[in-house]
């Protein structure tokens, strides 16, 4: 345990810092390799006695070669008078300092202690990393002066073949590779963190299931990161369900006395006695407000068995029109009655597997919201795309604050302090409606007009 926590590849920290520290000594050992592999370094030393016989036996061969071909060129003429010697031979111009070579171009020795030696007289060895060879000697072709050398050149080292044949492809080659190693490190940084980043994403928007998988994977700062975010999720979810069924159970229990409370009120409101009138008035507010306790305990068990993801029914395959014919006869009959209109799109002739009960409950609570809010219409339309409908209902009322557009589907939030029990209910319908919907496995969102008013956006899965 002790090792695998002073290993530094377990460590962000270290695992940046040892990549950065083995770049830059790569980087140095490439120079210094790139430069043994370019470099000009040569050295000149006085030749020994047996090459001098050796060259001056070349010098006189290439002459006579010259003699009986004079119309070759000096290239081949190179080539055919080396071959006996076995050497490679190079001639350079002592007006234009021009190189003449008899071997292959591709094998070209560097051409500064050549040219170093040019004016003198005496004749040495030459030695580079791309050969060796000994001279000059002094040779006319065709009544022309030339210097004369004589050696073996070694074939390129590769990087400077490379830079003398292809140097754009060298240089490709070198970015690609650094930056695929780069890329590299940076992907094996940033994966995790965008896969942190989506969970965590998801989390606010309500889904406390999410957990990141390289938690498990990783042994540094990022694996502790994820492991504390898995540690997060669940604990939250914990403390979430905790509180939920918290509601739940009071709720529950709060339905006995609720009930004894209106049976003892029924008991007392049917005496055969008559009831003093300031009694009977208090009997009858009581009444109603133990009314409206049982509707919004029954509210809370609702939404609760939805946040639960509890089936409050079947999931059944039903034509839209049928599910919603009903639920609008119903809302335009309340909007005549407060002076308000109803206008309908045309239902689209569709085919749900959805829960009935839940998607009218859903849309009618929308609905009621917009009479209730609206200054003289609400609009209801349908839009139907490749795999999802969508149902809009828009009001001609004053519309909702900005900032409460998304706020407004949570539990127990009311937009105003204007809006009480006895005009925007408890807070509740809305977030029946997102919870109605999220179990249909669609999304509900809310928007002002332009026009102004309130529009709410349903859309669902029209396959599934």
């Amino acid at each position: 345990m002790l090792l695998k926590k002073l290993n530094p590849i377990n460590s962000l920290f270290g695992r940046t810092f040892l990549w950065f520290w083995l770049a830059a000594i790569l980087l140095g050992l490439t120079g210094a390799w790139l430069a043994n592999q370019t470099s000009a370094n040569y050295s000149i030393k006085p030749l020994e006695e047996k090459y001098v016989k050796r060259l001056q036996q070349v010098a006189a061969r290439v002459e006579a070669t010259a003699q009986r071909f004079p119309n070759a060129d000096l290239d081949r003429l190179l080539g055919r008078a080396g071959q006996r010697s076995k050497d490679a031979l190079l001639l350079i111009d002592q007006q234009t300092q021009k190189f003449i070579y008899g071997f292959p171009r591709e094998m070209k020795p560097y051409e500064a202690p050549f040219i170093e030696l040019l004016g003198e007289s005496q004749i040495y060895m030459i030695h580079t990393s791309t050969g060796m060879f000994y001279g000059p000697a002094k040779v006319n072709i065709n009544n022309r002066n030339y210097l004369l050398f004589a050696g073996k050149p070694r074939p390129p080292k590769l990087i400077r073949q490379l830079i003398q044949t292809n140097p754009v492809a060298l240089t490709l080659s070198v970015i690609l590779v650094s930056g695929s190693l780069c890329a590299l490190f940076v992907w094996s940084l940033l994966r995790p963190i965008r896969e942190l980043q989506k969970s965590t994403r998801k989390v606010a928007m309500g889904d406390l299931t999410q957990s990141v998988d390289f938690a498990s994977k990783r042994g540094d700062e990022i694996g502790e990161l994820g492991k504390d975010f898995n540690a997060m999720t669940q604990r939250l979810a914990t403390l979430m369900g905790s509180q939920k069924r918290l509601v739940a159970d009071i709720s529950h229990e709060l339905r006995s006395p609720l009930a004894r409370l209106q049976l003892a009120i029924g008991i007392a409101q049917s005496q055969q006695e008559p009831l003093p009138e300031a009694i009977e008035k208090q009997l009858l507010r009581i009444e109603k407000e133990a009314h409206e306790i049982d509707g919004m305990i029954g509210q809370v068990l609702k939404l609760s068995r939805l946040e639960a993801d509890v089936e409050v029914e079947n999931k059944q395959r039903i034509e839209l029109r049928s599910c919603l014919n009903g639920l609008f006869n119903d809302a335009a009959f309340e909007a005549q009655n407060k002076g308000k209109k109803l206008l309908l799109d045309e239902i689209p002739p569709l085919t749900l597997n959805c829960y009935p009960q839940l998607l009218k409950s859903a849309i009618g609570n929308v609905i009621s919201n917009g009479i209730k809010y609206s200054s003289t219409k609400v609009e209801v339309s349908f839009t139907v795309h490749e795999s999802t409908m969508e149902v809009k209902i828009k009001d001609d009322g004053s519309g909702v604050p900005e900032t409460d557009l998304e706020d407004m589907f949570k539990p127990f939030y009311r937009l105003s302090a204007s809006r009480n029990r006895d005009t925007g209910g408890v807070g509740l319908g809305l977030a029946i409606v997102k919870q109605a919907i999220k179990l249909h496995e669609g999304s509900v969102i809310a928007s002002n007009s332009a026009e102004g008013g309130l529009i709410v956006s349903i859309t669902i899965p029209t396959k599934g």
